[in-house]
């Protein structure tokens, strides 16, 4: 009898501790802020919107600053961890409208799609992004002769993209990978016009943020819509974050 009451008595403090434990919070809702700087101090980057909003996102030790700088065809290079801005081409190619150099391998790879054009594009065609590794590269030459004399001309440049998705559609692996998943290998052929902007994403300091820079930002929310600052991306020179 003792030694059954103690198992009940066990089992009721058991069932009372998870009980009052508290339940894990809900994730937080991640979203990209595309604007201009209007402020920032130790605390919070206050963003005005394409929009005409307002967003303060709270700093925190984790929070990442980074800038852009510009990069040529010939400056990335094969294993490059790059992002791609692209409408569909031809041949079942992508045609490139921006290409940002990732510093941080595996981030946001996979291939889905993309809402945002560059300022540059006069896209009208739904867009996608690409993040994943270069594999090839190859720049197609087009000869004319003036004269006499034969020269070659770059027509455009090739990359191919090398990725992890979630799952395959179609024939086609798309989506974000998931490391917690086996997911899908997928592969882009992609085309560079000389039109397509090409940057690197570099580390930066909350010194590079600048009222009227352009930024583009990850906030998080929780679930009482406090905002906090994942990460922001600055204008440099002149150069900005088309992605």
């Amino acid at each position: 009898m003792r030694k059954t009451a103690l198992i009940l008595a066990l089992g009721f403090a058991t069932a009372a501790l998870a009980d009052a434990t508290p339940p894990s919070p809900p994730p937080m809702k991640v979203r990209l802020v595309r604007g201009t700087v209007e402020s920032i101090d130790a605390t919070a980057l206050k963003i005005k919107t394409d929009a005409g909003a307002e967003v303060v996102a709270a700093i925190t030790p984790k929070s990442s600053f980074a800038v852009v700088e510009p990069r040529t065809f010939a400056q990335i290079k094969p294993s490059d961890f790059v992002g791609i801005t692209a409408v569909p081409g031809r041949n079942d190619h992508l045609r490139a409208e921006e290409i940002h150099i990732i510093p941080v391998v595996g981030l946001g790879e996979g291939q889905y799609p993309w809402d945002h054009h560059p300022s540059t594009s006069h896209a009208v065609s739904a867009g996608s992004m690409t993040n994943g590794s270069v594999v090839r590269m190859a720049s197609h030459a087009a000869e004319s002769m003036t004269n006499g004399t034969i020269s070659g001309a770059v027509r455009g440049s090739e990359l191919t993209v090398s990725y992890k998705g979630a799952a395959m559609v179609d024939g086609k692996c798309e989506g974000r990978a998931d490391p917690s998943k086996p997911g899908c290998t997928g592969t882009a052929i992609v085309d560079v016009t000389p039109t397509t902007a090409i940057v690197a994403i570099v580390k930066g300091t909350s010194a590079d943020a600048k009222p009227g820079l352009a930024v583009v930002a990850g906030v998080a929310t929780d679930a009482a819509g406090h905002e906090f600052l994942g990460s922001a991306t600055f204008e440099k020179n002149g150069i900005k974050p088309e992605f």
